[in-house]
């Protein structure tokens, strides 16, 4: 028995800082063969090559491919990824896209669940196709499943964008020194993607029609500058596989909106980084999602369930509150914190002595920097020591700017204008300095 799904389904996430991309499956009627193939020809896009960073050995992810359950699901994926790269130079008339050649899957009876499930695992994986309209034309039958992509863009403006994309990354790449670990380059690549990239402000909530839709790609981040998170997160990954690093896009949500960020391997062990949320003016707050494990991450993440605990309905968008856009492929644990950026980067107080934090704020001093940032060890009591130290006699904290006074020459850290900011889950403590 032969099935048609004349669907126009758009499944939509919007947010504050999250708006993902249109995902349509459209009918291809009872035409599966390559008979239809009326646009021709199709131009293979070549772009130029990445340089990457000598000493590092780009990896290419493949954990939502391996995460995929069915054999036609994997080979679909993959012939997606192999069509990607030929685009027609005329648009379709019904569509208004750039069409890609059939793809013919000989002997495979794929839903409408797999199809979503197949295409959302190969964009997690690969952040660097941009250009890919979420748009699928689909036709199945007992024998065969026959598929249609499409392009935003001509083979030119591909090219052109995918050149001008790896030209930003080959310029970061060049930025990285050898010999680093993976923490420190994952490190440069956060630092990098939150000084260089704006939230874009102006993003349409309401009618995602009205937004550029390179504000979700890794294009817009690198490219324009401006994203909103789906742009940060594939930035990321893209820049983090380019310097060997494991990473991918976990998607959920945050403040009551659909939300994405990345989980990194670092050192054998995953950690959940959040460049969108770390894009603060404040500089104590720029690393506060900065490789947390899952317990610190859902105090206001959520995260969204994986494809597998979902129905072929609640996949396709038909019930439930999830669908293909807002489910996950593949999401690792997330346990450790050892590589937690303010334990790693930041002063320890250990104990009222305060030795790290007085060298730690002497060598801030010495810059005359406006903010100074510890971390509180986990074995002590962190009120009690916000008490102790700013609150109750003997305001052990004076005790440190007195003794760093004592070694600075020419000016002093006013004690008398010392405000401070608490942040208790990830334990620090933030003191903004004045100097006269």
């Amino acid at each position: 028995m032969k099935r048609f799904f004349a669907i126009l389904l758009s499944v939509i996430v919007t947010g504050c800082f999250c708006s993902c991309s249109l995902s349509k499956i459209l009918s291809m009627g009872a035409t599966p063969t390559g008979t239809d193939e009326t646009v021709v020809p199709y131009h293979e896009v070549k772009p130029d090559q990445l340089t990457y960073s000598e000493g590092y050995e780009p990896v290419t992810s493949s954990y939502s491919y391996n995460a995929l359950p069915k054999e036609g699901e994997k080979l679909l994926y993959t012939k997606i990824l192999e069509n990607c790269y030929e685009i027609s130079s005329d648009k379709t008339e019904e569509m208004e896209r750039y069409p890609m050649p059939l793809i013919e899957l000989d002997g495979y009876s794929l839903s409408e669940a797999d199809v979503r499930t197949a295409s959302k695992a190969l964009s997690d994986d690969h952040p660097e196709i941009f250009w890919l309209t979420g748009t699928i034309g689909y036709y199945s039958d007992e024998d065969t499943t026959t598929i249609r992509i499409y392009s935003n863009f001509s083979p030119t403006e591909v090219r052109t964008r995918v050149n001008a994309m790896r030209s930003v990354a080959n310029s970061f790449y060049a930025t990285v020194p050898d010999g680093l670990s993976a923490f420190e380059r994952e490190l440069m690549i956060h630092d990098f993607l939150i000084d260089y990239v704006d939230y874009d402000k102006d993003i349409d909530t309401i009618n995602l029609d009205n937004n550029n839709p390179e504000t979700y790609t890794a294009y817009g981040a690198l490219v324009n500058k401006t994203s909103v998170c789906e742009g940060y997160v594939r930035a990321f990954q893209m820049l983090a596989n380019g310097l060997g690093l494991d990473c991918v896009g976990v998607i959920g949500r945050s403040q009551g909106q659909m939300h994405i960020w990345n989980a990194v391997k670092l050192d054998e062990d995953w950690y959940y980084v959040d460049p969108t949320w770390d894009d603060q003016e404040e500089s104590y707050a720029r690393h506060l999602y900065c490789n947390v494990n899952e317990s610190y991450l859902l105090n206001d993440h959520n995260i969204s369930p994986l494809f597998s605990e979902l129905s072929e309905d609640e996949i396709n968008g038909v019930s439930g509150e999830y669908s293909a856009s807002v489910m996950n492929i593949f999401v690792p644990d997330c346990t450790a914190d050892e590589l937690n950026y303010y334990k790693q980067k930041t002063p320890h107080l250990k104990d009222y002595e305060a030795a790290d934090v007085k060298s730690g704020m002497l060598a801030a001093a010495e810059k005359q920097e406006d903010t100074f940032v510890f971390y509180v060890e986990d074995g002590l009591d962190y009120p009690t020591v916000v008490n102790d130290l700013f609150i109750d006699y003997p305001q052990h904290f004076f005790s440190c700017i007195k003794a760093v006074n004592n070694s600075l020459n020419n000016y002093s850290i006013d004690e008398s204008n010392i405000s401070y900011f608490t942040h208790e889950r990830s334990r620090i403590i933030a003191v903004e300095l004045h100097y006269y």
